[in-house]
């Protein structure tokens, strides 16, 4: 049986994608998919997908005729992402859906043109790198990320902020900071010191600061503000 959370959960740990974008990337596969399907086998789709998603399945407009090629573009036209991303996401959900419901898995590749059958199988489990993702930043766009965030220091392999908190402060900021990198399907190292903790972000696949690592400074500098004042994030 296939459920919303564990579709969910399962997509952004495939795909290294928040939760949040997670599930969205699961509405935008099963709509264009649905685009695909001739009209019983779009019925079939949203009878057996959660509730929550049922909506994107539903499609009125004649068939699709495009390749499995043309379904990754759509896929990652709409999640504004390049090719090679759309067809990780869409074998992602895809994958994960057959693995739910066989039989309706097996029901969609009959009725889909040649070459579909691979939109289906699950992609590398623990790829080195993601396509589009955890691409090191020119030292332009480092320069100017740093230039915003002024409390972090570093270079094109890692950035460093160092955070004076009373002891008692740290426990929470570092459960935030924790919880957030999980999010972010990261790691965060810290060092405590007498100066106080020190973080630092890079992305180890490639050795190098990534924008992903900025998304991650920007969620430490919110924990910091909101810890460092007695409150947590909202």
């Amino acid at each position: 049986m296939i459920t919303h959370r564990r579709l969910v959960e399962d997509a952004a740990a495939r795909t290294r994608l928040p939760s949040e974008r997670a599930a969205r990337a699961i509405k935008v596969t099963l709509a264009v998919l649905a685009l695909h399907l001739d009209p019983p086998a779009r019925q079939r789709l949203r009878r057996a997908v959660p509730g929550p998603d049922r909506d994107a399945a539903y499609a009125t407009v004649p068939r699709s005729g495009g390749t499995v090629t043309d379904f990754y573009g759509e896929v990652a036209a709409h999640l504004q992402a390049p090719p090679e991303q759309g067809r990780h996401v869409a074998r992602s959900v895809l994958s994960l859906i057959a693995r739910d419901d066989p039989d309706l898995g097996r029901h969609l590749v009959a009725g889909l043109p040649p070459g579909f059958d691979e939109a289906f199988t699950a992609p590398d489990a623990h790829p080195e790198r993601l396509p589009g993702e955890d691409t090191p930043l020119t030292e332009r766009e480092l320069r100017a990320a740093l230039r915003r965030r002024p409390q972090w220091s570093g270079d094109g392999h890692r950035l460093t902020r160092t955070v004076g908190l009373p002891r008692d402060r740290v426990p929470p900021l570092l459960h935030q900071v924790e919880d957030d990198a999980r999010e972010l399907h990261r790691h965060v190292a810290h060092a405590l010191s007498d100066d106080g903790i020190t973080f630092t972000v890079r992305t180890r696949s490639v050795d190098a600061v990534t924008t992903t690592d900025l998304e991650l400074a920007d969620r430490i500098d919110a924990a910091v503000a909101a810890v460092g004042s007695g409150g947590r994030p909202g």
